[in-house]
């Protein structure tokens, strides 16, 4: 198995003097042979974003985050509380290519939709009246220039 390591600051680079030096890109020799790996499963702490529902293409699942978040007490009014549910539910489909969509002007918190998951071929519109009822709704929703507003999902 051939593993390339790469973090916030790039590649992690073994020398063979022993140093560890970042690179921007991997080249050919970055890779690490590994053997015998074994693998822990991973139980998040309860009241960890990732021991919530499980993730869904679908309006039940923004409706399990929302009651989630509101037992929490998290205000959920305001763009960005809308926000708050919509960025929770494209960090737990992350895996299945969500993400959220750039927006500058207009309704949007902290430069995102605030009602919109994106993917890279579409787009769903996850929350009627967003910012006040957010009433949980999965709709497939046109968007302009999706390609190039896509952006990965953040971590909650």
């Amino acid at each position: 198995m051939k593993i390339r390591i790469k973090t916030a600051h790039g590649y992690l680079s073994f020398q063979p003097d022993g140093r560890l030096e970042y690179r921007e890109r991997a080249g050919l020799w970055e890779n690490i042979d590994v053997e015998g790996l074994e693998l822990e499963p991973v139980h998040p702490p309860p009241g960890d974003p990732a021991s919530g529902p499980a993730p869904a293409m679908s309006a039940a699942y923004v409706a399990a985050i929302k009651a989630e978040l509101e037992r929490q007490g998290v205000n959920l009014l305001g763009p960005c509380g809308a926000f708050a549910i919509t960025k929770r539910v494209a960090w737990g489909l992350r895996a299945r290519g969500a993400g959220l969509l750039s927006k500058a002007g207009g309704n949007n918190c902290d430069g995102y939709a605030t009602d919109i998951v994106a993917f890279p071929d579409r787009a769903f519109d996850i929350l009627s009246d967003g910012g006040n009822l957010n009433g949980p709704t999965w709709n497939e929703t046109g968007v302009d220039d999706l390609a190039a507003r896509w952006r990965p999902a953040v971590q909650p």
